[in-house]
């Protein structure tokens, strides 16, 4: 597809920018922050190089991940659907790149505010999109219930997206708050939360269609 060219061809732009940059750090560089938005974890110059290959690794993943899903014809039903969630994943990580990038070059940038900001853009256009995939094995919410029945399927994303959009929403309420606990429970809260219900939602949509039938994968086409 011509998105994932697209994709797989920044990403190696964004990798050689990470390069170039690698001989302007320092020996050890800062590769994690807690919820005070201070850095709690270093590492050495190289691991740079390593979480520039990320985005990459993303785009080349998602463009062969068609290929290989004994469901592939979903693909082409919802390939609009994909090339968003490909540009928002790659996006993201490229996002994620740089910032670690301006931050070990010294450069003033809030990580925190900029992490949470990049993760909730995430999820809210995700959210916008989720309720359009078709059952695959690879994309989407994949309880054993929703990869066993359309319907099931269905139901679970219509339900995934209003709860990814409101985890994302979540992300971008945390920027009202100073860092500290407080942001990390406005956004893991809701996190953790919406992914347990989906899966005792998906469960209950399941048996509410087939009672105690045991959820059986199809046979690829």
């Amino acid at each position: 597809m011509k998105t994932s060219r697209i994709l797989v061809a920044a990403s190696v732009l964004s990798l050689a920018g990470t390069a170039a940059a690698y001989f302007f750090l320092p020996d050890t560089v800062p590769i994690h922050w807690n919820f005070e938005g201070q850095v709690d974890s270093w590492g050495p110059r190289w691991s740079i190089l390593a979480l520039g290959c990320l985005p990459l690794a993303v785009a080349l993943l998602m463009a062969w991940l068609p290929r290989i899903d004994p469901r592939r014809e979903a693909y082409a039903k919802h390939a609009k659907t994909y090339e968003i969630f490909q540009v928002l994943l790659v996006l993201m990580m490229m996002g994620l790149v740089w910032v670690t990038v301006a931050a070990s070059l010294g450069l003033a940038v809030d990580v925190s505010v900029a992490i949470r900001i990049l993760i909730g853009l995430l999820f809210l256009g995700m959210g916008n999109f989720l309720g359009r995939l078709k059952r695959n094995y690879f994309v989407g919410i994949k309880t054993p219930w929703a990869l066993a029945d359309d319907e099931v399927w269905r139901l679970t994303h219509r339900r995934g997206a209003l709860v990814f959009v409101v985890m994302g929403a979540s992300f971008l309420l945390s920027l009202a708050f100073k860092p500290g606990w407080v942001v990390g429970f406005v956004t893991l809260a809701p996190t953790l939360l919406g992914v347990a219900y989906l899966f005792v939602y998906s469960w209950r949509a399941w048996r509410k269609l087939h009672g105690d039938e045991k959820p059986v994968l199809p046979p690829s086409s």
